[in-house]
């Protein structure tokens, strides 16, 4: 499949527009573009209103701290119908200051970029801490689309 480009990237506000500056300032010329919640002009907003509303602003991915994000099949709906690819960081990401989540993470983003390249829009993909399985990202549902995939 011919990897995906152009893409825009959008950092959850549970990770802190800090994150989403530090990835900004580390990527290579002709990266992907990426901008924090609130730069996108959601700061505060319901979860349900950003998931269906980013892809219509031309984000492709988000990456979240919120490991109970797709727990509520209303959310899980609306994220399938909208097509955003997610990066779920799981729950231990909490437990850790924000210096070593931030430094997971860019250990971490060369792999989220390419996944995100490389799938098809509307994956849901769990990061772990620390990396784990010589940092594969495991697919949160088999097939987005697919009936009874929860």
């Amino acid at each position: 499949m011919a990897g995906r480009s152009g893409l825009a990237f959008c950092i959850d506000e549970s990770l802190g527009r800090t994150v989403a500056e530090a990835l900004r300032l580390l990527r290579a010329p002709g990266s992907p573009a990426i901008k924090d919640l609130r730069e996108w002009g959601y700061s505060g907003a319901r979860d349900d209103v950003w998931l269906a509303q980013l892809p219509r602003d031309g984000v492709h991915v988000m990456v979240t701290r919120d490991s109970r994000i797709l727990r509520a099949s209303v959310r899980r709906d609306i994220w399938r119908a909208a097509g955003l690819t997610l990066f779920v960081l799981e729950a231990r990401w909490s437990d850790i200051k924000l210096f070593a989540q931030a430094r997971a993470l860019v250990w971490w983003w060369p792999r989220i970029v390419a996944q995100a390249e490389a799938g098809p829009p509307g994956g849901a993909w769990e990061v772990k801490l620390p990396p784990a399985d010589g940092g594969e990202l495991r697919r949160m549902f088999p097939d987005p689309g697919a009936e009874g995939s929860d």
